[in-house]
Order: structure tokens, then sequence, then C-alpha cells
């Protein structure tokens, strides 16, 4: 649905530039633009999508590095990302990360007034293929080893 739109926008954006005085021989190159760009998508390839902290006494922290590769034809731009919990804190370079390049997102754990087995999930808004990507931390939290 979403190519479908960007399509007409870009058909109608044809028209308008079409009704304007262009030097001849120039009139397909800004529509040849406009629908390369809007199929152009950055892609993520993550060297691990799942990171097991195994087993920790409650209160302690631990953080983990998820990094990837943008395997795509376009920059990625993270727009934001949220947790399935408040005890996990995320961050991330505002950086666009170009096709070819590395970037990360780092995860800090917080296991204080937890017990059991934790199953957290991070959710990553981009403006990648994917649109949101989710990534996992889990392991085990005990009130003593």
């Amino acid at each position: 649905m979403k190519k479908h739109l960007i399509l007409y926008i870009a058909a109608i954006a044809v028209m308008a530039a079409a009704c304007t005085s262009t030097p001849k021989g120039n009139e397909n190159a800004d529509s040849q633009t406009i629908e390369a760009d809007s199929t152009l998508k950055g892609s993520f390839k993550f060297d691990t999508t799942v990171y097991n902290f195994g087993t920790i006494l409650e209160g302690e922290q631990v953080s983990t590095e998820f990094k990837y590769t943008n395997q795509g034809k376009a920059d990625i731009v993270i727009s934001k990302i949220e947790t399935s919990c408040g005890c996990t804190v995320p961050e991330y370079d505002k950086d666009p990360v170009k096709p070819g390049e590395r970037g990360s997102v780092r995860v800090r754990f917080d296991s204080n007034g937890k017990a059991g087995t934790q199953y957290k999930t991070i959710r990553i808004f981009s403006n990648s293929e994917e649109d949101i990507f989710e990534l996992v931390i889990t392991g085990e939290v005990k009130n003593e080893l």
C-alpha cells in the first residue's frame, strides 16, 4: 500500500514538473531520480539479535552492544527505540548509518527488583526496509547464587 501511495505521489510530481519549462533532454532525469529515491532503503544486518546474560544476582546490571551493518542502498536513521520494561535502557547513535557502514545499539539491563527468567525486547523504529526491528535480551536473575 505504501509503495502505491509513493508511486502515486511521484507520478503527480512528475506531471507537475512536466508543466514547467525544462530544457530539452532533461525531462526524464527528474522523474527517474524521484522514482529511484523513493524505492531505496537501508537494511539492518545484526551480528546477533539475542543476548543471553546468563545468571546474575538481583540488583546487578549487565550491558551489551548489538552491532549491525547497513546492507541496504540508503542511509538508516533510527527514529526511536522502545523497550518492554523500564529496567532496559537503550542508547544509539542519532547520526545516519550509510550503506556498508556499521552502527550499534547499546542496552543496559538493571535487575533491581527482578527475579527469575527475564525476557526483554528492544524495538527499533527506523526508515529501513524492516520499519520495526526487534532485539532480545534474556537471562536468569537469582536472589542468591
